[in-house]
Formats: structure tokens, C-alpha cells, sequence
């Protein structure tokens, strides 16, 4: 399986300069990411809202099932591939 892990130590470790919260509104406007909700386990009648890859986004990752909320996920990048996702958002950074 190919190793993945989070956009904000993939940020990290390739020394980029922009928040995880603004890459990942670039990825919902290139519609990589979608913004999903769910219902809230301790709040009757809320919801929570949580990101996950479209499936354009899943070229360049992986959902993975959150172990503390079944049923919402956290989107895990590809870190081979992660540099063309890079260049995508680097593209859009105004």
C-alpha cells in the first residue's frame, strides 16, 4: 500500500508556507475535497461538518475512517504524488 498521511505534515515536511485551512479550500474550489456533514453523537439535532476526497480528489489520496467518528473520514495524501497536489495549489495561491 502506498504510505499517506495528512496535508498538514505533508505541508510541513515539504517547508510550505500556507495554512492546511487555506490549501483546503483550494482543494474544495478545484473540487478535489468536498465539505460533508454528519449528525453530532453528543449534540441532538447538530451537525458536524468534515472534509473527504471527491472522486477527482482520489487520484491524489485516500479517505480514511476517522477511529473516533465512524462513519466521517479525513482525507490522507499520497506522499509520492504529493507534489503534483502541490503545484495544483500553488497554482491558485492569489
Amino acid at each position: 500500500m502506498e504510505k499517506t498521511d495528512s496535508l498538514t505534515n505533508l505541508l510541513k515536511e515539504n517547508k510550505v508556507e500556507i495554512s492546511t485551512v487555506k490549501a483546503n479550500k483550494i482543494l474544495v474550489s478545484l473540487g478535489l475535497l468536498a465539505e460533508k456533514e454528519r449528525p453530532s453523537s453528543k449534540y441532538a439535532g447538530k451537525m458536524k461538518k468534515y472534509k473527504a476526497l471527491t472522486e477527482q480528489g482520489l487520484a491524489y489520496g485516500v479517505n480514511v475512517e476517522n477511529p473516533s467518528s465512524p462513519g466521517q473520514t479525513t482525507p490522507h495524501y499520497f506522499s509520492d504524488t504529493f507534489a503534483g497536489l502541490l503545484a495544483l495549489i500553488q497554482r491558485e495561491i492569489k
